[in-house]
């Protein structure tokens, strides 16, 4: 039984991929909005009954609406429960009043419809886990469908470090709820939530896979609002794009003066058998110093898979973006051969 670990999981695809593959997974990400996911569709291998919730909902009339009458017992639960979910009326609260434009703060993540049924639905997640009729595994699975849904009806363009002046016409759909998807497996999945590099001093795997943030923008920045609405902390936001707290969750990854230091103390302390990196061409990191890093470990094989630079506007009278502008997305293979 192979060990697969992903210590910078994100929302999961990697992790999930080799869970698929037959590996036991741990997979880990800071973040709160990625550890639920992960929580979910990682450590998770069977559908939970929601023996609680159940209870207080009109059972056989919504699956019979559904169509669920032939669906396993386990996953038809966690369809009854989203669809009750899913038809709750709004009711404005911290999100309607940070989050859109008819809240105090005037911000436009949300139409404020949408921002109310936010607050209804996880108002409700922890009304019950608060009652004990969530288990964790419930109450985490629920919010990954949340937090899945989010993304489809919010007034950004990819990331929520900011928001539109006018309004996108996915924001006016209105929130559905997504099912999250648990991948079957007999073997003992692990999800955590806590430093990449203090994991991996007290990890042993079979393969360690490092997909490190690579430029200087910060994910507790980027995707505070999902951040938010996982946690449901209510925390005193600040600014114009309503930011969390500013010390909170700062990657050393992401500052020039400190990604290589943070790079080699993970290396040296890795103990496996692959190391495997996933760092882009245009990173803080510059190639020399990476082989530099890894090569201390063990002889580096590099795969590159070029693509085109993004870009979030069009050239114009102020900005002309050069002719060919490829980056490459670059894997860097480490068969360890001096492993602690």
């Amino acid at each position: 039984m192979a060990t697969f670990a992903d210590v910078f999981a994100g929302t999961g695809v990697v992790a999930r991929h080799f869970k698929r593959k037959g590996f036991r997974v741990v997979a880990n990400d800071l973040m709160t909005y990625s550890y639920v996911l992960l929580r979910a569709e990682v450590a998770q291998s069977q559908y939970p009954r929601f023996k609680g919730p159940a209870a207080l909902l009109p059972v056989a009339e919504r699956l019979e609406q559904l169509g669920l009458f032939g669906e396993p017992e386990e996953r038809a639960a966690l369809r009854r429960v989203i669809a009750y979910l899913d038809s709750l009326p709004g009711v404005p609260g911290f999100c309607h009043d940070e989050y859109a434009p008819e809240g105090s703060a005037g911000r436009r993540y949300f139409t404020g419809a949408n921002a109310a049924r936010i607050d209804a639905v996880r108002e409700q997640i922890e009304e019950w886990w608060r009652a004990g009729l969530l288990t964790e595994d419930e109450r985490v699975l629920l919010v990954a469908a949340v937090v899945e849904a989010v993304p489809f009806v919010a007034n950004v363009t990819g990331t929520f470090g900011a928001f539109l002046k006018t309004w996108d016409p996915r924001a006016h759909k209105p929130l559905r709820l997504r099912e999250p998807e648990i991948v079957p497996s007999d073997l003992d999945h692990e999800a955590h939530q806590t430093d990449a590099n203090a994991l991996v001093k007290r990890l042993e795997c079979d393969v360690l896979y490092l997909d490190p943030p690579y430029n200087v923008r910060q994910y507790a920045t980027n995707y505070h609002v999902l951040e938010t609405i996982a946690a449901w902390d209510r925390p005193r936001l600040r600014g114009k794009t309503g930011l969390r707290p500013a010390d909170e969750r700062r990657s050393a990854y992401c500052e020039a003066s400190s990604a290589g230091d943070a790079l080699a103390d993970l290396a040296a302390a890795a103990r496996c058998r692959l190391l495997l990196l996933s760092y882009n061409s245009d990173g803080l990191l510059p190639e020399r110093t990476i082989l530099q890093i890894l090569g201390s470990r063990g002889t580096v094989a590099v795969r590159r898979r070029p693509y085109r630079r993004f870009r979030s506007d069009a050239d114009g009278p102020k900005r002309r973006y050069r002719e060919g502008d490829i980056v490459s997305e670059n894997l860097y293979v480490v068969p360890v051969d001096n492993c602690p």
